[in-house]
């Protein structure tokens, strides 16, 4: 899908709150439960992927960056936390959206959910993806 047929996930999350973060730290940890909380990146460069940067097994999938977001299926289910993520740049802003927020954003701004669904679709389509190119032995 092109990104000018997006919808802008941050044109809806200008109220959340927001918190400073440093190198190294960790956001969610992969395993831990879900906390209902979702994040969006205002600025910095996170890391993604599975294992823990605190005891040298990291395996990173992806780096996000300023503009993106992760955890949207913490809001949706209590599944425990797939990815592990935390910070690479020196510095990272990211705004916080619990589940309570997200209601009051759906109510208001529907298409902010039809929007969050259009890139975990994405998300998991390129999943799918990387998963038959792995399975397939390319």
């Amino acid at each position: 899908m092109s990104k000018e047929n997006t919808i802008n996930i941050f044109d809806f999350v200008n109220t959340v709150p927001t918190k400073s973060f440093k190198r190294g730290e960790i956001i969610v940890r992969e395993g831990e439960p879900s906390n209902e909380k979702m994040y969006f990146i205002l600025s910095g460069i996170l890391s993604v992927g599975m294992g823990s940067p605190d005891q040298n097994n990291f395996h990173e999938v992806r780096k996000l960056s300023t503009g993106e977001f992760f955890g949207e299926i913490a809001l949706i289910s209590a599944h425990p936390r797939t990815m592990t993520v935390y910070i690479h740049s020196d510095r990272a802003q990211l705004g916080i959206l619990d589940k309570q927020n997200l209601i009051k954003i759906a109510n208001s701004n529907p298409m902010f959910v039809y929007a969050l669904l259009q890139t975990y679709v994405e998300r998991l389509i390129e999943a799918e993806q990387k998963l038959k190119e792995l399975t397939d032995g390319t």
